[in-house]
C-alpha cells in the first residue's frame, strides 16, 4: 500500500517507541492479575535449573562458615544439612504445589484463601522477608568485594549493589529465570562441586571429622534454623505457578534444589573455613578465590556477583509481587525501582550496624518463621478445606468461573486462617528470639522455631476447618473461613484451570 504522506509514518514509528509504551510492555511482561496458562508453562527440567541456581547461595556458604567458627564438626554439619533438606522438600511441596495448582501468585492467591484483611497481612510479609533479605545480599556482596580488594566505605557500594540488582526485576519473570538458568546456573553448579571435591581431596584424613579447637557455640538445630531461613522464600507460588503439573508433583526440582543448595555449598562453606583457617570473612574469601578459583580475581568477581545478582532477583520480585497486590498489577516499573531504592536504604542501614552476624541470624529466623506461616495454611486451605470442612471456595460471574478473586470479591477476612497465622508468629517470634526489645532478641533460638511455628499454625487451622464442618449455619462457615462473597458453600471451585488455564486471555 502505498504512503501518501511519509511524515505520518515516521509519526507513527515515533509513537510505537514512546517512553509510555515502554513502561507498558514492563507493566505487561509479567501480569499479576490472571492464571498463568498452561501452555506457557515450563516443565521440571527448566523448573530444577531455576530452583538450584535460587538455593545454591553463598549465603549457604556463610552458613556453613558460621558453623565451623562456632566450634562445630563436619559431621555435625552433615546432620544438620540432611535434616533441613527433608524439612524443605516436604515444605516446598505444599508451598510449591500451591502455585501449580492455582497458578496464581501468593499474595493474589491470599485475597480467595484469606480474604482482604489476610492478602494484605501476607503482601506486609512477603515485603518484610523479600527486603530483608535484598538488604542482606547487597552488603554480603560488598563484604565479599572487601575481602577481595580491600574495598573502603561499605556503605556506598552496599547501597550501588541494591540499585543495580534491580535490572531482571523490571522485565520480569522471564527475565529472572532465564537469567538464573542459562547465566547463573551452570556457573554456579560448576564451580560448587570442583570446590567441595577439591576441598575434600585436600583436607582427607580422620582429622576432618574432629571438632575445631574451639568453643562451641552453635548446635546443630540452630543450624537447621539458619539453613531454613537462607533456603526459604515463602512465595514458591510465585515461582511454581509458572511449572507445569507433572508425576512427581516438582519432587525432583525441589529435591535438586534443596540438595545441591543446602548439601553443597554449606559443606564447602564449612570446608573453606577449615582449610583456611582465618578468623574473618574477608580472609577465608580470599583464601577461597585462591582454592576454588585458580586465584584469579576476575572471575571470583563474576563468580560472586552473579550469584548474589540470581539471589536477590528472587527477593526482590517476591516483594515486587506483594506491593503489586495492592496496586492491582499497575505500575510494575515504578514499583521495581522504589523498592530498589528501599533496598539500598537496608544496605546501608545493616552496614552500619557493623554486625553481619547478628543481621544474617536475624533475617534468617524471621524467613523461616514469618511468611511460611501464612503460606502454609493457604496450602492446608487449597488441598483440604473441602475434605475437612466441607466447604468450597466458590466465585462465579455470569456462570463463568474467576480465576482471581478481585479486592472487592474477597471476603473481609478468613477469621481462622488468620488466627493460626498470628499463632504460628507469636510461637516462631518466640522461640527463634525474633521479638525487639526483649533479653532474647538476636539470640535466643529454642528447638528449631520455624517447625514449631509451622507445626502451630496448622493444628489451629486444622481444627478451625473441623470446627467449621459443625457449624450448621453457612454464613457462619462464610464467615469463619472467610469464603469470597457471592461463595454458596458447595457450587463449583473458584479455580477452573482445566477452563481457563488454558486460555492466554485469562481474565
Amino acid at each position: 500500500m502505498a504512503v501518501d504522506d511519509p511524515t505520518k509514518l515516521t509519526t507513527t514509528n515515533e509513537q510505537d517507541h514512546r517512553p509510555e509504551d515502554l513502561l507498558s510492555l514492563l507493566e505487561t511482561a509479567d501480569p499479576l492479575e490472571s492464571v498463568v496458562p498452561r501452555d506457557r508453562r515450563d516443565g521440571p527440567w527448566k523448573m530444577s535449573l531455576l530452583w538450584l541456581t535460587f538455593q545454591a547461595s553463598v549465603s549457604n556458604m556463610y552458613t556453613g562458615y558460621l558453623a565451623r567458627s562456632s566450634g562445630m564438626s563436619l559431621s555435625q554439619m552433615f546432620w544438620a544439612c540432611i535434616i533441613a533438606v527433608l524439612v524443605m522438600v516436604g515444605y516446598g511441596m505444599l508451598a510449591a504445589n500451591v502455585g501449580t495448582e492455582t497458578g496464581q501468585p501468593h499474595s493474589v492467591l491470599a485475597r480467595s484463601v484469606l480474604g482482604r484483611s489476610g492478602s494484605a497481612l501476607a503482601s506486609v510479609l512477603l515485603i518484610v522477608t523479600g527486603m530483608g533479605w535484598y538488604g542482606f545480599q547487597a552488603v554480603f556482596l560488598s563484604l565479599v568485594f572487601n575481602g577481595l580488594f580491600g574495598l573502603t566505605h561499605l556503605e556506598l557500594f552496599s547501597a550501588l549493589f541494591a540499585l543495580v540488582m534491580i535490572v531482571n526485576n523490571l522485565l520480569g519473570f522471564r527475565s529472572v529465570s532465564g537469567y538464573a538458568r542459562y547465566v547463573a546456573a551452570p556457573i554456579l553448579l560448576a564451580w560448587g562441586v570442583y570446590a567441595i571435591i577439591k576441598a575434600f581431596a585436600s583436607a582427607a584424613g580422620p582429622h576432618l571429622f574432629q571438632p575445631p579447637h574451639i568453643a562451641v557455640t552453635q548446635g546443630i538445630l540452630l543450624t537447621v534454623e539458619l539453613l531454613v531461613g537462607v533456603a526459604m522464600f515463602g512465595n514458591e507460588p510465585d515461582i511454581f505457578r509458572h511449572a507445569r503439573s507433572d508425576k512427581g508433583h516438582n519432587f525432583a526440582s525441589l529435591t535438586i534444589g534443596y540438595g545441591v543448595g543446602i548439601l553443597v555449598f554449606p559443606i564447602a562453606g564449612y570446608l573453606m573455613a577449615e582449610l583456611s583457617d582465618a578468623t574473618t570473612l574477608g580472609s577465608t574469601i580470599h583464601y577461597f578465590t585462591k582454592f576454588s578459583l585458580f586465584g584469579l580475581t576476575a572471575l571470583a568477581v563474576v563468580v560472586f556477583t552473579v550469584n548474589l545478582f540470581a539471589l536477590n532477583d528472587a527477593n526482590l520480585y517476591e516483594a515486587v509481587n506483594a506491593v503489586q497486590n495492592f496496586l492491582k498489577g499497575k505500575r510494575r516499573a515504578e514499583t521495581v525501582l522504589a523498592l530498589g531504592l528501599v533496598g539500598s536504604l537496608i544496605a546501608i542501614l545493616m552496614e552500619r550496624s557493623n554486625s553481619i552476624q547478628n543481621n544474617f541470624f536475624i533475617v534468617a529466623n524471621i524467613c523461616a518463621v514469618f511468611l511460611p506461616c501464612t503460606t502454609i495454611v493457604m496450602a492446608l486451605d487449597v488441598f483440604l478445606l473441602e475434605r475437612i470442612s466441607g466447604c468450597r471456595r466458590s466465585m462465579s460471574k455470569d456462570g463463568v468461573s474467576l480465576a482471581v478473586v478481585s479486592w472487592k470479591e474477597a471476603s473481609p477476612g478468613n477469621i481462622a486462617g488468620i488466627f493460626a497465622i498470628l499463632v504460628g508468629l507469636v510461637v516462631g517470634a518466640t522461640t527463634g528470639g525474633l521479638i525487639p526489645g526483649t533479653a532474647g532478641f538476636g539470640k535466643t533460638n529454642i528447638g528449631i522455631p520455624a517447625l514449631e511455628a509451622w507445626l502451630a499454625a496448622s493444628i489451629v487451622y486444622i481444627a478451625a476447618m473441623y470446627f467449621a464442618r459443625s457449624v450448621k449455619s453457612a454464613s457462619t462457615q462464610s464467615r469463619i473461613l472467610g469464603l469470597p462473597i457471592g461463595a454458596d458453600n458447595g457450587s463449583s471451585t473458584i479455580i477452573d484451570l482445566e477452563r481457563i488455564g488454558n486460555s492466554s486471555d485469562a481474565n
